[in-house]
């Protein structure tokens, strides 16, 4: 269904932020660098360990968030659906004593 379906997306959502928070975590071991590489080089790095970490979590943390959020909106759905499923049978049982 639709919640499934979501799930599935903020699953990979969880799993990207956890890969790109290891990604930029490796980024702070030691790399081997010669005396002629460019500053761009060095700034790429720095930037990668800032970023990718920050990235991360942020799509952790949203995916958890939005996790919760399908969770709790799916128990609701459920929870409404059988609500009206007793309210249709008290007014047909209704109807029916009327007749």
């Amino acid at each position: 269904m639709y919640y499934d379906a979501m799930r599935k997306i903020l699953y990979v959502m969880i799993l990207a932020g956890i890969f790109l928070i290891i990604l930029g975590l490796w980024q702070y071991l030691p790399h081997t660098h010669s005396s002629e590489t460019p500053n761009s080089v060095y700034m790429s790095i720095t930037a990668k360990r800032v970023v990718f970490p920050l990235l991360g979590v942020i799509l952790t943390a949203l995916g958890i968030t939005l996790l919760k959020f399908v969770g709790e909106v799916k128990k609701e759905t459920l929870s409404l659906r059988d609500e009206i499923i007793n309210l249709t049978k008290k007014v047909e049982k209704n109807s029916n004593n009327s007749f």
